[in-house]
């Protein structure tokens, strides 16, 4: 399926407000229940809805092995009865490369095992380091003697590094392993392997050992809601809002007063109106291994954006808002949902292709339009359906790409 023009424009107003009430197969519950939310200028006219979600799709990693890619082994080498090795991963996946080596997620970048075969222990230190790219990983270790150890390390690719990846690069992955004898150190492996830096804006739809749905939540890592061009959108927003302001959080249940109807609405006037924000179709499949996908400051600095492009946008600014934002993926397509209040679930979807050609009020109405269509496939875990719950994702420890 191709990412391609949603033919928002055909849509009508019976068909806007169309409830599909779909049974879930895990609960006694129907949804989307629609409720009425409140019109941002108190005028009393037609509101846009929010719809109550429920769902039911777990959350947990499908392995803590898993691996984005085969890993190369290079040849033993022994100085003084001691046997150092290493395998490391191929391709380093920038936009990923921060989630390496924590718990459930990516597997270790750099994996060095140690064999001392003498009578008594040795204190080894290994250091890892792609050249150019990353931090260097140190570790000093305690040996047994006539054991092993296993060091797994990750080097982090360092800010600079990730501002500068606009295309994959070829790179040298230095590797040290010593050994402290009277004091001094004594090499036992000083070696450069070849390895790929992909661009920040590759991301990978397929990672070996990885669900749809978890590669899925990933996308998280591209939501930057502390970017300064992020930071730089809400204050241009701070203009359109009524209080001349930009508040943070929830502050009424259902979104009684409006508010976060309001500074969404605000988000959207500053993209459409200071930084002439316009849709670009791609043409992108779920099925491919990768798609170039830019960061929200680039899509503000290049003044348009694609449909996952775009949602990340707007995804991000509501967080720096303190707002709860969900992506919801859809064969060829992507859109964001925003929490109404941060406690039932409920829900103001918006269609952010439709910037710069249609108003606010429009894009949510078929943003629900779009979400009675989905969320049955979307509960049911179907093939290119996804939710992802960005306060979740944060909690499992997928924090923002740390670039800028």
């Amino acid at each position: 399926m191709s990412w391609g023009r949603r033919s928002w424009q055909r849509f009508g107003a019976a068909a806007v407000l169309a409830v599909l009430v779909v049974g879930c197969s895990s609960s006694s519950a129907t949804w989307p229940v629609v409720k009425g939310s409140h019109a941002p200028d108190g005028s009393g006219g037609p509101a846009p809805s929010a719809a109550h979600v429920i769902i039911p799709l777990s959350s947990a990693r499908a392995s803590a092995d898993a691996t984005e890619a085969p890993r190369s082994t290079v040849g033993a080498v022994t100085v003084d009865a001691i046997t150092a090795d290493y395998t490391y991963k191929s391709e380093l996946i920038t936009p990923l490369a921060h989630l390496y080596g924590l718990e459930n997620f990516l597997d270790d970048f750099v994996i060095v095992t140690i064999q001392n075969d003498n009578t008594a222990a040795v204190k080894v230190v290994v250091e890892s380091q792609i050249t150019g790219y990353t931090d260097k990983a140190t570790d000093t270790i305690t040996v047994d003697a006539n054991s092993s150890e296993e060091v797994r390390q990750n080097p982090r690719l360092t800010t600079a590094a990730i501002d500068g990846l606009n295309s994959s690069h070829q790179a040298d992955l230095h590797v040290v392993v010593s050994y402290l004898q009277s004091g001094e150190p004594r090499t036992i492996l000083d070696q450069t392997s070849q390895t790929t830096v992909t661009s920040r804006r590759d991301y990978p739809w397929k990672i070996k050992g990885f669900t749809d749905q978890e590669i899925y939540d990933m996308l998280a890592a591209m939501i930057t809601p502390t970017d300064p061009g992020v930071e730089s959108l809400i204050r241009a927003a701070e203009e359109y809002d009524p209080s001349g302001s930009m508040s943070g959080g929830y502050d009424a249940a259902e979104d009684a007063n409006g508010t976060v109807y309001q500074r969404m609405a605000d988000i959207w006037q500053a993209e459409a109106e200071v930084y002439k924000l316009k849709y670009i179709s791609t043409t992108v499949s779920f099925q491919a291994e990768t798609q170039r996908i830019r960061l929200p400051s680039e899509v503000l600095d290049q003044a348009s954006g694609n449909c996952i492009e775009t949602t990340l946008l707007y995804a991000a600014a509501a967080e720096a808002l303190g707002l709860d934002a969900a992506l919801i993926l859809i064969p060829g397509h992507a859109y964001v949902g925003i929490s109404i209040d941060n406690t039932d679930q409920s829900y103001y979807f918006i269609e952010t292709t439709m910037i710069g050609q249609a108003t606010f009020d429009d894009a949510v109405k078929y943003g629900l339009q779009e979400w009675t269509d989905a969320s049955s496939h979307v509960a049911a875990g179907e093939p290119e359906y996804g939710w992802v719950d960005v306060p979740q994702a944060r909690k499992d420890g997928i924090t923002p790409i740390p670039w800028h």
